[in-house]
């Protein structure tokens, strides 16, 4: 697929984001986004076997998405003449159309584009206007062909013309403004929404729509909530009725109202999906260690170092304590708690609203640490590592000696590194995942699944609690709630261990993080000694069952086994045992 993306920049020495192509736009008081996209079509020839986009400035703030993830994504659904990555969910289901949800913004906007509409030869009504939901997105989210784009940009001529060129009442009306607004006028909020008109009218189209799951910083909305918004369009579009009306709306501005009063995601993680850092520490920090984002390394050493250097592997490993080994030079330390220090790749730096949490959220945070680091200086990362200060995967078994108290990680003595060194029982070879085998729960001498064996070892409202928000936040829908809670096939240590595809680490890591961010916020939980990582022990069953979903999708079962290695715990001397960390 050829694609274009641009990214309309308001400030004329803006360069955007990686993977953008900047786009001007010299009438943006007037008409926003609009009049760059319009200019672009009178300024340049277009390929009729090309895609076009033209996204707003805080395209991946909104979305989660950046341009690689994008690309991705649309060519993954080959061969569609348009793409849309609304992440604007409520808006799009909440309201019949984008029109009446300009109505609130600036009241006599319906009738204003009902009089735009019959000019151009329409006949349609704003109040009865029902398409699908999904058609109810705004220009700077549709990726498309020519195809589209020629609509579009017929309406927005004669939008452009109505409003600028031929004075009369329907001038009038386009160029009202709203009271509280100068810059919110008719002309703008109708030419920001052709789109939506373009995608719902034109049935020769095919389309693909992004689900809200698939883009971090989208509005999620939980799946019984959709089906009843659904269920009472179609029903409003059948009948006519206005107590179906009056029941969709109420609805409607219920999970609106919802909506604003959910906690918001973590600053850090909407400022790493907004733009990428100039100067930070940590990239004065990377530097140190001999790296160069995104560059060639001086020194060719293992294939990871390669890949790492090039910015297209990222390695991360957790530590709350000083390292007790070397680890090879690609590999970046996320440091936490007490281990922090100038100059280094830390908690406090990367993700800072975290740091209050690290006792009852543990490791995970270097995680989210990890992701802000990713999303700002590596746009060209294609693989994510990670592992913990004395634990991790590698693609064979090393020592063959399970620990005495956990058969499901082998013991790796000090002593294996004068043989072997921890960079080759790193390497992750160039397969897309490297995971730790699976396991599974008992009690009572069966097989239990995720909550009752939660239940048991710890305490059941914290992960009913937790996936409670998961459902509510999208995560997964109300059917796949049951189906976590009785998944009995689990890997330690969920996404947090091993080596995967970037687009899914990335995304998987951003739902734990909202989800986790959700629970700290609403529920005051603590508890002592080994329990007090409450929330650590949902993230890391989420974790699992995210990468179990992705495997069983990708691969089948039990085909995604060929990608199990070894779980490893680095040991001193003799030691066998595993003794938890506080």
């Amino acid at each position: 697929m050829n694609i274009h993306l641009f990214q309309i920049c308001p400030d004329g020495g803006d360069a955007g984001d990686a993977g953008f192509t900047p786009l001007a736009n010299p009438a943006s008081d007037t008409w926003g986004d609009f009049a760059a996209i319009r200019g672009f079509f009178h300024a340049q020839a277009v390929d009729e076997e090309h895609w076009y986009a033209f996204v707003p400035r805080d395209f991946i703030a909104q979305t989660g998405l950046n341009a690689a993830h994008l690309i991705e994504l649309a060519q993954a659904a080959p061969g569609c003449d348009a793409y849309t990555f609304s992440p604007h969910t409520v808006d799009a289901a909440g309201n019949l159309n984008l029109l009446l949800q300009g109505e609130r913004q600036l009241p006599g906007l319906a009738g204003t584009t009902r009089a735009f509409l019959e000019n151009v030869g329409l006949a349609l009504d704003p109040e009865h206007f029902v398409p699908p939901w999904q058609s109810n997105v705004l220009n700077g989210f549709v990726l498309a062909k020519p195809v589209f784009w020629r609509t579009w940009f017929d309406l927005a001529e004669r939008l452009h013309q109505l409003a600028d060129q031929e004075p009369g009442p329907l001038a009038d009306q386009l160029n009202s403004v709203a009271p509280a607004s100068r810059t919110t006028s008719a002309k703008r909020l109708l030419g920001e929404r052709l789109a939506s008109l373009v995608l719902a009218l034109d049935q020769q189209l095919t389309i693909w729509h992004c689900p809200p799951a698939r883009m971090p910083g989208a509005q999620q909305l939980a799946s019984q909530d959709l089906a009843a918004l659904e269920a009472l369009r179609a029903a409003y579009a059948q009948y006519n009725d206005p107590l179906v009306r009056s029941r969709f709306d109420a609805l409607a501005a219920r999970l609106l109202r919802e909506m604003d009063a959910a906690p918001v995601r973590p600053p850090s993680a909407v400022a790493a999906e907004q733009r990428p850092l100039s100067i930070s520490s940590a990239a004065a920090a990377i530097s140190s260690s001999g790296l160069r984002l995104g560059g060639i390394s001086p020194v060719a050493a293992t294939d990871a170092a390669a890949q790492a250097a090039r910015g297209e592997l990222v390695f991360g490993c957790m530590t709350h304590v000083p390292l007790p080994v070397k680890f090879p030079d690609h590999v970046l330390p996320i440091y936490l708690g007490e281990s922090q220090h100038d100059g280094a790749l830390n908690l406090r730096d990367l993700a800072p609203e975290w740091v209050p949490y690290h006792p009852i959220v543990g490791g995970m945070l270097g995680n989210f640490a990890l992701r802000n680091l990713i999303l700002r200086e590596y746009p060209k990362a294609q693989r994510v590592g990670v592992c913990m200060y004395r634990k991790f995967v590698s693609r064979e078994r090393i020592s063959g000696v399970p620990a005495d108290d956990n058969w499901m990680m082998d013991v790796v003595s000090d002593r294996e590194f004068a043989s072997q060194s921890l960079e080759q029982m790193l390497e992750p070879g160039s397969q897309d995942f490297v995971v730790g085998r699976t396991c599974g729960f008992s009690y009572g001498g069966q097989g239990a699944g995720y909550l009752t064996h939660y239940a048991h070892a710890h305490h059941a409202e914290d992960l009913l609690r937790y996936a409670a928000a998961a459902t509510e936040l999208g995560v997964f829908g109300k059917a796949e709630a049951e189906a976590f809670f009785n998944e009995k096939v689990f890997f330690m240590g969920g996404v947090e261990l091993g080596v995967f595809p970037a687009q899914f680490w990335l995304q998987a890591i951003g739902q734990i993080e909202a989800v986790t961010w959700y629970c700290v916020q609403r529920y005051d939980t603590r508890r002592e000694g080994y329990q007090a990582r409450a929330w650590a022990f949902c993230a890391e069953r989420l974790g699992s069952y995210l990468l179990l979903r992705e495997l069983r999708a990708r691969y089948g079962e039990p085909a995604y086994q060929r990608f199990f290695g070894q779980l490893n715990l680095i040991t001193k001397g003799d030691q066998k045992q595993y003794v938890p960390s506080h």
